[in-house]
């Protein structure tokens, strides 16, 4: 491979920091390619690839901007352009290493508010990590012509907005990663019912790519860390969450053994960062609350009271149905399967969404269990399974686990 991901999303966000206009970088990433693959079949590849490439995608570009439309509507931006006369000889490459690093604020665009939300993960699969419309297509179980669809539409609205890059301030910048951030989590988030044993592979992967990314270009942002320990936390448990056909594990019943250990190594050190940073935010309690049951599956003994506090605290800061399911779980277990379920009961009336909400029913059957009211609990576990999509976990719910050696299949999930 002569371009890493890294040197593309470097290449997009330095061609198009001038006018936002992606689809006309890639383009022109695109050509400097095909004119790579044909010329470096007798020249060989150059010392330096990247800037090769990266100066006759300029080139490319500057034929458009030097039109007579664009040369009134298009201001270069100097700090990126100053030594990269058009028509310039590519065999004096350019060390694009030595330029501004425009990612982060290409990531901003992606997840821009006047980007329709589905459409931003695409963006930043596209625009940042150079994934073709039929990859994304194939990595998001999504029609290629939806995945064309969306992206085509996103990236004639950042044109139309004619954001460039260089003209972010850093605060503005600030102010928008926790858009970034969802977008990386949603692309993890689309893969988690889907994956079953290789945690670095599609969405996964790239979503593990985009959150180190984050962190590097934020070193000092703890939600950036905490995000990126999250998604390394849970991916860690992709190999477990399978049986050998296919059957659904819950994560009391997996074995630690066959987590990623070094993709749980990383997600500690993230988790580290966060309590360097000053507060702790949404995705550094999911992802401390992740490591809590981990550490209880691996010992034996979860600590409940902590659960229970990093609950509460996540209830208070970002409150949110999936929070307020997995904060009764963790009260059942400290005060008892008829205190979770009231706690339940009253999300239940206070959120009209509950009802439609599978792991609210499997716990409601879970606990209806322990209460010894196997009819009722029944009732719950068969609206549990209408809600389930995925084959494996629908099976492991109608097996209804007997009361006494049941265990709540939802534990520790993201």
């Amino acid at each position: 491979m002569v371009l890493s991901r890294d040197g593309w999303g470097r290449i997009i966000a330095l061609i198009a920091a001038a006018d936002g206009d992606l689809a006309g970088a890639e383009d022109a990433l695109g050509t400097a390619l095909e004119r790579g693959l044909r010329t470096w079949r007798s020249s060989g590849v150059p010392s330096n690839p990247e800037g090769w490439l990266y100066r006759v995608a300029l080139n490319a570009r500057r034929d458009v901007w030097k039109s007579s439309a664009a040369r009134t509507s298009v201001a270069l931006d100097p700090e990126i352009h100053d030594g990269a006369e058009a028509g310039a000889d590519p065999a004096e490459s350019i060390d694009t290493e030595a330029l501004p690093d425009r990612r982060l604020e290409l990531l901003a665009v992606c997840a821009h508010p006047d980007i329709d939300p589905g459409a931003r993960p695409l963006l930043m699969l596209s625009a940042v990590m150079g994934m073709t419309g039929k990859q994304i297509a194939s990595a998001m179980a999504l029609p290629s012509a939806t995945v064309a669809a969306r992206l085509t539409r996103a990236k004639k609205r950042v044109a139309a907005m004619g954001v460039r890059f260089g003209s972010s301030d850093r605060l503005e910048l600030e102010a928008r990663l926790p858009d970034v951030r969802e977008a990386i989590y949603g692309a993890f988030a689309i893969e988690w019912t889907h994956a079953v044993a290789q945690p670095r592979e599609g969405m996964v992967g790239e979503a593990l790519y985009l959150s180190r990314l984050l962190t590097q270009l934020c070193p000092g942002d703890g939600e950036s860390h905490g995000l990126a320990a999250l998604i390394h936390l849970s991916a860690a448990r992709f190999p477990a969450r399978r049986g050998g056909s296919g059957e659904f594990v819950p994560l009391n019943d997996q074995d630690p053994q066959s987590w990623d250990q070094s993709l749980i190594a990383e997600g500690e050190s993230h988790l580290r960062e966060v309590h360097r940073c000053a507060g702790i935010g949404r995705f550094g309690l999911e992802a401390a609350i992740q490591l809590l049951h981990m550490a209880g599956v691996r010992s034996g003994i979860t600590d409940w009271p902590m659960l229970r506090r990093l609950h509460d605290h996540l209830d208070r800061i970002a409150p949110s149905l999936g929070g307020s399911i997995s904060r009764a779980a963790v009260i059942a277990e400290i005060d008892g399967p008829g205190a979770g379920l009231a706690v339940l009961d009253t999300i239940a009336a206070d959120d009209s969404r509950a009802g439609a909400f599978q792991p609210a029913w499997v716990l409601r059957g879970y606990l209806l269990a322990r209460l010894d009211q196997p009819e009722n609990s029944a009732v719950a576990y068969r609206r549990a399974i209408e809600l389930t999509a995925d084959p494996g976990e629908r099976e492991y719910l109608a097996r209804k686990p007997t009361p006494t050696s049941q265990k709540l299949p939802g534990a520790g999930r993201v």
